[in-house]
């Protein structure tokens, strides 16, 4: 079990260098659709100051521009820890029972017996690579639960061009609404302060520092009195759904194809 820890290292600090890449290139883009909407909808106020709705379009924009490094980072960084940490659970238990499996059954008894039969190198090596599959799978199992939800990866994968501000509005409300369903099912996300943001809230002196982080000025000893900045979010509960296990580790949402 020993020899197991730096492998089960290395593949952590691989797991989370790709979840950190990918983290960065879903705020990117993001973001850059963020600034390409908005400069659209600058340009529309100045064609149409008297428009109602694009004033209003307009006051959206600001308003989701202003949230999104407050609100929309952090909820994406914490989607690829949440994706991390199971992705490194699910590879260390895969590797404890290859290991588990390795080692001989002890006698029971010391009473002359026959050996109890050992699996045969196939089998063993089948059934390592079903559970090295299992572990891929459960990986992106939460990425397919979005998919089949709010279909994000489409979205992500459709170019934008060809549509109009309104159209990509109506299409990320609809995606917004699936995949807050899809999160509330699984981890069902809950605020970690009563109070809302720019509230004045007291510390006290036995609060927990994994729930509860203090920035400013951070003097002497609680308690504290300061500021909410953000009320924080904590998972009331992990149901991922069940998945096939004779389904590609690869594949995220299978294709349809509806036969006439």
């Amino acid at each position: 079990m020993n020899n197991s820890v730096p492998l089960f290292r290395r593949l952590f600090i691989r797991i989370a260098f790709f979840n950190l890449l990918a983290c960065g290139a879903l705020i990117g883009a993001a973001y850059w659709l963020l600034d390409v909407a908005a400069a659209q909808t600058g340009r529309l106020v100045q064609a149409h100051p008297a428009s109602a709705e694009i004033t209003r379009l307009a006051e959206w924009m600001g308003k989701a521009a202003e949230g999104f490094w407050p609100f929309i980072v952090p909820a994406v960084c914490l989607f690829f820890l949440l994706i991390t940490l199971l992705s490194a659970w699910s590879a260390r238990r895969a590797m404890a029972d290859v290991v588990r499996d390795a080692v001989p059954p002890a006698a029971k008894s010391r009473k002359k017996s026959k050996p109890a039969p050992t699996r045969e190198p196939d089998e063993a090596a089948e059934a390592a690579a079903q559970r090295a599959a299992d572990a891929k799978r459960l990986y992106l199992h939460l990425v397919s639960v979005l998919q089949k939800e709010g279909r994000l990866l489409d979205f992500f994968s459709e170019d934008l061009t060809p549509y109009n501000d309104g159209q990509i509005g109506a299409a990320v409300r609809s995606i917004h609404e699936g995949c807050k369903k899809a999160l509330d099912d699984v981890i069902a996300p809950q605020a970690i302060l009563a109070q809302q943001e720019e509230e004045e809230i007291e510390v006290a002196a036995d609060f927990d520092p994994n729930a509860l982080k203090l920035v400013g000025n951070v003097t002497g000893r609680p308690p504290f009195k300061g500021i909410v900045r953000h009320r924080g979010w904590r998972a009331r509960k992990l149901d991922l759904p069940s998945f096939s296990g004779s389904v590609a580790p690869e594949i995220i949402a299978p294709a349809e194809v509806e036969v006439r």
